[in-house]
């Protein structure tokens, strides 16, 4: 018989996934990462990229919080994603608030200019609430890697602490939903330099049994919360439109090939 909850990518599933972690590791935020000292035996990053539906993200937050889970969100600077409200009520939980920065590529690779948005933005966003860290948004339709700014420039000078792919060890391992798998190969830009890339991981319940064996020290999981339904209707809506940027990508990496 069909039941709803059995399907993966939803918001039972998450709390499933949530459950784990909060049973078998000790949860931290990325500025928590990089500031201690001492970082417990078993712990794990969680990290929420907002790319979209901003709402989503309130119900992750909410389910984090009565499980006592610690996660850090990115929010794009985009006005149907930066709602001042929801980074407010998200921060109240507990959570970390980052800018997910994509300018390298809203700039068309102009670095003078990139930057330019980069401080307007971050002066939005710390208009709000506190930012310590930040994340590069993928851009997959651009031909420009936003991290690439960096390059020439230094985040430290806006009193920025760390970016969740370049500050991070390699020793971490990495997971993340994008492309609606564990293991995809849809990814174009969403890897960790010298992750150990663990391999096998093919839907959720893999990984909370994962997390359950507790033979990891460490986990770095990435969720997309408009990926994550509560309902068949929007579970449908949220499948397809991942069908179909996976698609696109797939198009894209043969041209770009």
């Amino acid at each position: 018989m069909f039941n709803f909850a059995d399907l993966d990518f939803t918001l039972y599933k998450f709390r499933q996934l949530l459950e784990a972690l909060a049973e078998n590791y000790s949860t931290l935020t990325m500025a928590e990462y990089l500031c201690l000292e001492q970082l417990p035996e078993r712990f794990a990053l969680i990290r929420h990229d907002v790319d979209r539906m901003p709402k989503n993200s309130l119900n992750t937050s909410l389910i984090e919080s009565e499980l006592g889970v610690k996660a850090t969100y990115y929010f794009r600077a985009r006005n149907n994603v930066f709602v001042p409200e929801i980074l407010q009520e998200i921060a109240a939980y507990g959570h970390e608030i980052g800018y997910h920065y994509e300018v390298l590529s809203d700039s068309g690779g102009d670095y003078d200019l990139a930057l330019a948005l980069f401080k307007q933005n971050l002066k939005e966003f710390r208009n709000i609430c506190e930012v310590k860290t930040i994340c590069m948004h993928g851009s997959p339709l651009s031909k420009y890697d936003n991290r690439d700014l960096w390059k020439k420039h230094s985040f430290e000078t806006f009193g920025i602490i760390g970016e969740a792919y370049l500050s991070v060890e390699g020793k971490l391992n990495y997971f993340s939903d994008t492309g609606r798998s564990w293991n995809s190969k849809n990814n174009i830009r969403d890897f960790l330099p010298g992750s150990s890339g663990l391999v096998g991981i093919k839907d959720t319940d893999e990984l909370i049994e994962l997390i359950r064996e507790k033979k990891l020290p460490n986990f770095y999981i990435l969720i997309h919360p408009e990926r994550w339904a509560s309902t068949l209707t929007e579970w449908s809506l949220y499948y397809s439109w991942d069908l179909g940027v996976n698609l696109a990508k797939k198009v894209l990496l043969g041209v770009r090939k």
